[in-house]
């Protein structure tokens, strides 16, 4: 019997462990199904344009990329946003706004970070994960956030393990279509929006004013480091990470048509857990950079609270009108140095 106490306490004591980090640790169904270098839809021009205009309810998803196993990458050249924010260890995540819903695969798919919320609340989207941090729980529950969580109820039918690039846990996917259905069918959420969050141009056009950008160098922090170069044949930004080609799963590097810059202050959450997660001062006003075809503009940015939008307008207070294309939302802390050249 004493032995039995014992067993039944360490075990308790194991699984009360992985609990604190709710993240999944064991594969959840079978694996996918889904094919290596499957062509992504990637929409940009007026086709972009017309689908930024629908009312299609966004569908948000958290995106690993807290590693090198975590990439490459799927899903994140279809995204028509994607936030890029400090977490625990000076590494970041990333969270990818869809609007289109026929995406098959996306991923791999990690945890809730409780700042991403005020993200996926102002562009009213359904937002998916596969775990949570103790406050983004919390968090989830007090705001009422539309979610679907990888690691509760998922039978592999929604959320499924592929193995061809890692086989610890950086191998969780999802598809757009399968999480819309879910949303729509079993969630019963609603599917359709009339929040407008961002202002773009009917066609994509050169800006007449600001200054030449080629490079971009965004440092996360001493162990994480984003870069950009501009393609001018193909007028987009090709992305790196630590000096490499930020490749997708497709076998094509990563593209942005719109960069938006800015920097707020990040220090250590209190809580429990006591692993170095971040909180932000994200809320207030500050300035930063619009990147598109080669040129910078400097900008302000305005958030009054975690549910409303966030405000872009150039030097002069007029709105901040985006190229057709995806955008990619790099909040950086305070202390980086950025290059821009």
């Amino acid at each position: 019997m004493k032995k039995a106490i014992t067993f039944f306490l360490a075990t308790a004591m194991l699984l009360m462990t992985a609990c604190t980090s709710k993240e999944p640790s064991k594969p959840q169904g079978a694996d996918s199904s889904a094919t290596d270098n499957q062509e992504q839809p990637v929409v940009a021009g007026n086709e972009f344009y017309d689908m930024m205009q629908t009312d299609n309810r966004p569908i948000a998803v958290m995106i690993d990329n807290d590693v090198d196993a975590s990439r490459p990458q799927i899903g994140l050249e279809s995204a028509y946003m994607v936030y890029e924010i400090i977490i625990e260890g000076g590494k970041s995540r990333m969270m990818a706004l869809f609007k289109e819903y026929d995406l098959e695969k996306v991923g791999p798919i990690r945890s809730s970070r409780h700042y991403f919320l005020d993200y996926a609340l102002e562009h009213d989207a359904i937002y998916c994960h596969a775990g949570w941090s103790p406050k983004a729980q919390n968090d989830i529950g007090v705001l009422g956030v539309n979610n679907i969580n990888g690691i509760l109820g998922s039978d592999g039918t929604v959320y499924w393990r592929d193995k061809t690039y890692d086989s610890t846990w950086h191998n969780l996917y999802s598809g757009i279509d399968k999480l819309y259905d879910m949303a729509a069918n079993t969630k019963g959420y609603r599917t359709e929006t009339d929040v407008s969050h961002t202002a773009y141009l009917t066609e994509p056009e050169v800006p007449t004013s600001g200054e030449d950008v080629v490079n971009i160098d965004i440092p996360y922090s001493a162990y994480y480091r984003v870069s950009y170069e501009y393609d001018n044949e193909n007028g987009v930004y090709k992305r790196y990470v630590d000096g490499k080609e930020h490749m997708s799963q497709t076998g094509d590097i990563l593209t942005a048509e719109n960069i938006i810059i800015y920097q707020i202050e990040n220090f250590n959450l209190k809580d429990n857990d006591n692993v170095g997660r971040q909180d932000l001062n994200n809320l207030g006003s500050g300035k930063g950079y619009y990147i598109t075809k080669g040129k910078k503009i400097d900008i302000n940015w305005k958030k009054d609270s975690r549910t409303e939008k966030t405000i872009y307008t150039t030097a002069d207070g007029e709105e901040l009108m985006l190229n057709p294309g995806n955008t990619y939302i790099q909040i950086v802390p305070a202390s980086s140095n950025i290059t821009l050249s």
